[in-house]
This record gives C-alpha cells, sequence and structure tokens, in this order.
C-alpha cells in the first residue's frame, strides 16, 4: 500500500498529452500557446461538467435587493429561487419574466450582468449559479530546469508599485536589499509605504507575511528567509523553525499566498528557495530558486505554481489529455490513430460515469408545485 495518495498536476497532464500526440520536443510548442491550449480544454470539461451534474461546482448566494449586479464569477445561472436556507427546507423555483409581467411575484429577469428580482425585498430569495472555472497553470521548464553552475547571490526588491515594502526589527529600519537570511527572520514588522511621503500613506502588512504558508499543527514556526517585490506580487521564501524545510509562494493583488511547487510532480513536496524573482506572463520564465533536495543546485524556472487537479472523477483527467493530444497533434498537421481512439475512449467514459446519480429516473424540475387539478 502506497503512503501516499498519487495525484496529478497540470504539468503531468501537458507531459501526457505531448507524449500521446507523440511531439518529441517539450519546447515545441511556446509557454503562452501551451497554456491556452491547457485551460482551453478544461474549460470546456468543465462545462460539460456543469451540464451534467451542476451539484460539483454550483454555488447559492442570497438576494437582498430587486436589481442585482451579478459578479464577474457568475458564469451560469441555475435557479432563482425562494426558501427559508438553501439546505434543510423545500425550494419553491422562480420563472423567468416576459415583457408584461417583470415585477410580477413569483418571476425574475435576467438581462446581461443585472437580475431584477420584485420579490427579493419581500422573500428570502437565493441565486443558484455555476462560478466560472478557474485558470490552471504549470511551472515553466520544472521538468528540464536550467542549471546554474555559479553562486548566484539573493537578489531582492522592495519597490511596489507606487509603493515601497520596509522592515523592522524592534522599530530599527533594516534594508531589505542587503539584509541577511538572519536578519529577515528575526523582522518583527512589514509595511509598504507610499511613495509620495507627503501623502503618509502606510500599511501594516506583518501579519500577511507572517502568516503560516502551511496549515500545519506542529511545533515550531515559519520563518522569512526571502522576500522580494514585482508588482503586484510580493515573493516570499519560508523555513520551518525545526525542520528546517522551505516553502516558497507568492502574495497576489488580494494578499492571498499562492505556495510555489515545481517538483511536487514526483510526489514529494518542493523544499525550495527563492534566489532571484520577476514574473513574465509571456515566457513563463523569472525565477532562479535553490533546490535542497537536490544538493542545493540553483535552478532556474518559471514563475506560476503548477496546479494540482483535484477533480472529482479520474475520468475528467483522461479526457483532459486526450483531448489536449488532439489538439497538439492537430497542430502539428498530423493524424495520429492512437490519440483518436483515446480522445473516443476518454470521451465515453467521461459522459458514461461523470454523472453520480444512478439510482433515479431524471426528472424535469417543475416551476411551479401541484395543484389540485394536477391529481384530478
Amino acid at each position: 500500500m502506497l503512503q501516499i495518495n498519487t495525484c496529478n498536476y497540470a504539468s503531468d497532464a501537458l507531459e501526457d498529452a505531448m507524449r500521446l500526440a507523440q511531439v518529441k520536443a517539450l519546447n515545441s510548442f511556446t509557454f503562452s500557446d501551451c497554456l491556452n491550449y491547457l485551460n482551453y480544454a478544461w474549460r470546456d470539461i468543465y462545462d460539460r461538467i456543469a451540464m451534467i451534474d451542476d451539484g460539483y461546482y454550483g454555488t447559492n448566494i442570497q438576494l437582498t435587493k430587486k436589481l442585482t449586479k451579478l459578479p464577474p464569477i457568475v458564469k451560469n445561472t441555475v435557479q432563482v429561487y425562494t426558501a427559508q436556507s438553501p439546505l434543510g427546507y423545500d425550494r419553491i423555483l422562480y420563472r423567468d419574466a416576459g415583457t408584461t409581467d417583470i415585477t410580477a411575484s413569483g418571476t425574475y429577469k435576467i438581462s446581461g450582468t443585472e437580475l431584477y428580482c420584485e420579490d427579493a425585498v419581500r422573500r428570502k430569495m437565493w441565486l443558484y449559479f455555476v462560478p466560472a472555472c478557474p485558470m490552471i497553470f504549470f511551472t515553466h521548464h520544472n521538468r528540464d530546469p536550467i542549471l546554474h553552475e555559479e553562486e548566484i547571490e539573493p537578489v531582492r526588491n522592495d519597490i511596489f508599485g507606487l509603493f515601497q515594502l520596509f522592515a523592522y526589527i524592534d522599530d530599527r529600519a533594516i534594508d531589505i536589499k542587503s539584509a541577511t537570511r538572519e536578519e529577515l527572520s528575526n523582522v518583527s514588522k512589514w509595511c509598504v509605504q507610499h511613495r509620495n511621503l507627503s501623502l503618509n500613506q502606510v500599511e501594516d502588512i506583518t501579519e500577511v507575511i507572517k502568516a503560516s504558508p502551511l496549515e500545519d499543527e506542529d511545533d515550531g514556526e515559519w520563518k522569512v528567509v526571502y522576500v522580494s517585490c514585482d508588482y503586484p506580487y510580493i515573493f516570499i521564501s519560508y523555513e520551518h523553525s525545526i525542520t528546517k524545510e522551505h516553502v516558497s509562494g507568492f502574495l497576489d493583488s488580494d494578499r492571498t499566498f499562492n505556495i510555489f511547487n515545481p517538483f511536487a510532480f514526483i510526489g514529494r513536496n518542493s523544499n525550495i528557495e527563492y534566489i532571484k524573482c520577476n514574473w513574465n506572463d509571456k515566457t513563463g520564465m523569472g525565477v532562479i530558486v535553490k533546490d535542497y533536495n537536490d544538493s542545493e543546485r540553483l535552478k532556474e524556472l518559471g514563475w506560476t505554481p503548477d496546479t494540482r487537479l483535484n477533480y472529482p472523477a479520474p475520468e475528467m483527467y483522461r479526457y483532459l489529455v486526450a483531448r489536449l493530444a488532439d489538439k497538439l497533434s492537430a497542430l502539428n498537421e498530423s493524424n495520429i490513430m492512437g490519440v483518436q481512439k483515446e480522445l473516443v475512449e476518454a470521451k465515453y467514459a467521461f459522459e458514461a460515469y461523470l454523472d453520480k446519480d444512478k439510482s433515479s429516473f431524471k426528472r424535469i424540475a417543475n416551476v411551479n408545485p401541484p395543484t389540485l387539478g394536477d391529481w384530478l
């Protein structure tokens, strides 16, 4: 029995698709092309899942105003209904209004990104919708990193757009660009200050930067050993005070930490520390890391994380690889029988076995509850 749960990453899907399509070199396509093709195939599969069973990704939000501006995350609405709560109560579905009954009870109207429902201020109304699928990324050159034999000193940047990042040790400011690892690990306060000093805009982000990168309850703590800004991202490396394990990642514009795991596809945690960081959406390259799992060798990689593909059914990954391989073989102007056969088999397995509910007939969801006339 294996001691780990085998899982797939986006780079696995891309490599498997290239092997199936008999693409001889991993650099046959650019990073931006691979990223686009990967997300096109994933988005089509995501939309098909929503058609088969919207419960995999569907979510509810409450309507509190007559006119609601739908957020960008709403891809497709599924139901507008009234109920005391989405769980544990019967739902009374609302119908799409026409031009003459927009303000009538029991109706709603969606036009573009605006939803109008007259009953939203009188009853507990809910919108059940499928959110837009998140993008998936892969780390460029994580299978064949560019090796640097010479030693490279850490390069840090403290300019963050219109702001500048400052670090303090017991109210003593330190220079982030020249500070040592020990000094960074002992920083007690992090803040960003507007570069126009007359505005006097200072934001304390100590809790954001010093927050634990992993949700663990082990002894010890995660200490910051590298920080560098490249707007709109802040790249950070942590070292555990006991295990000396390293976790790296970056804060995005929402101050959410994204773990950088370029070598997690081998089944182990990526034990890396940033040395130099820049992002590039076109080439995908941009970071130099020290890999502590490989004799502390310096490796140049892409800056984007490798997304873990946690799908509700294994048939999804197989279908994704087949769709992607079909696209790559078509771009190479080759008709490979193995790709076509796998695509047919993967699509059949996906369509036949994705739906969990095989224990009941499918019925039409009635907009109106049954009346006495339905029983007569």
